[in-house]
């Protein structure tokens, strides 16, 4: 009985380029994973910033009194009087309708507008109201320039 003895241990060509092709694939999926990774990251960081700014600016909002006048009549006009030019002079809610920042000093990818109106509990205060009611509605969108704007409106009530 005659033996045949393998004289070339080791891998062959084929087995080489096997496991070359199966590498190359595997690294690119996990190249693609951690771009995919990176992208959510980045989308979820300009989501936090958008966030973090519409927070502030209504707590900015918040802090005002709900009118010029303390009692009633509520002011018929909407907006900022003559004498508030910068939002340190802004008194009421209503200075900020149409306050807009085209460019935050700190992002300047990010800006900003603000809508205020009056709205009425009856209709459930999904439209404006020509006249002056107890309730201000108040919208605030926070844009990217990559995102989706990020809208968030408050009812304010004047306590009475």
């Amino acid at each position: 009985m005659k033996i045949f003895k393998r004289s070339n241990p080791g891998f062959t060509l084929v087995e080489i380029m096997v496991v070359i092709i199966l590498l190359s694939l595997s690294f690119m999926v996990f190249l693609q994973a951690l771009n995919t990774g990176k992208s959510v990251r980045v989308n979820s960081e300009i989501r936090t910033i958008q966030a973090v700014l519409l927070n502030s600016l209504q707590q900015e909002i918040r802090a005002r009194k709900y009118d010029e006048n303390n009692t009633l009549p509520w002011s018929q006009s909407l907006g900022p009087a003559a004498n508030e030019t910068t939002v340190t002079d802004f008194d009421d809610i209503d200075d900020f309708h149409q306050y807009t920042i085209s460019s935050f000093s700190s992002y300047p990818a990010f800006s900003c507008s603000v809508a205020v109106n009056y709205v009425d509990a009856s209709n459930g205060f999904h439209s404006p109201q020509s006249n002056p009611t107890n309730y201000k509605s108040v919208m605030v969108k926070i844009s990217h320039k990559t995102q989706p704007a990020l809208t968030d409106t408050m009812i304010i009530s004047s306590g009475f």
